[in-house]
């Protein structure tokens, strides 16, 4: 009977930790979005630190909530798109669905993708220390890669026509060239990459081999 009951506390114990963990990683984001250190200008794009709190949920709490917080992330993206983002703010008077589409699709998805991938590679609860280690390496890189590829793939599909042709964009680029427009683009494009790629790689797995421990110590 004894038991019993310590296999159902242990149970409760990390559904708790997660949906806690969950709220504090909600919690972060839209902080980081208001405080402005969430969304970085780095020209006429954002550099999205963002995607860091994304990573971390994805590996350490599984596809469903790396898909939540991505959701979350992708609303506070499309949130910024109302005065706080110039080129958003652009996109949103052409189209607000399309850049509904364009904030929020990719970001689900570098929440789900990652978790699945360190899922694979980690072997889940019969997880040995270096498989996490590498698995969670490879998760929070991928999820800026998800992030980045996505959402700027999604821009150009979406938008090229605007970026080259229309006036207010013109303008906030300093009515540069279309040959520019494009070579600005893929060279903001790479940079964001590196650096978002690089911020998740590096704190980004240092945080998860750190909380993957504690919720072992947990069970």
């Amino acid at each position: 009977m004894s038991n019993a009951k310590t296999s159902k506390k242990s149970g409760k114990q990390p559904m708790l930790f997660k949906m806690v963990f969950a709220s504090v990683l909600i919690a972060l984001i839209i902080l980081m979005t208001f405080t402005g250190i969430g969304y970085i200008p780095i020209g006429p794009l954002k550099l999205t630190l963002n995607v860091l709190p994304v990573a971390v949920g994805a590996v350490v709490l599984g596809p469903a909530y790396g898909a939540l917080l991505g959701l979350v992330f992708g609303l506070s993206s499309f949130f910024t798109c109302f005065g706080l983002d110039a080129l958003g703010t652009i996109f949103l008077g052409i189209n607000p669905f399309l850049l509904f589409v364009m904030c929020v699709v990719p970001r689900i998805l570098c929440g789900w993708i990652p978790a699945l991938v360190f899922k694979a590679i980690s072997g889940g609860e019969k997880a040995s220390g270096k498989r996490e280690i590498i698995g969670s390496s490879i998760a929070c890189a991928l999820t800026a890669i998800v992030n980045t590829v996505g959402f700027l793939s999604l821009m150009w599909l979406f938008f090229a026509q605007d970026l080259m042709t229309n006036p207010k964009v013109l303008e906030l680029l300093g009515g540069v060239s279309v040959n520019s427009i494009v070579t600005l683009f893929v060279t903001f494009a790479g940079v964001n990459a590196l650096v978002e790629v690089a911020t998740c790689l590096i704190l980004g797995t240092a945080v998860c081999k750190a909380l993957l421990v504690l919720m072992k110590k947990s069970r």
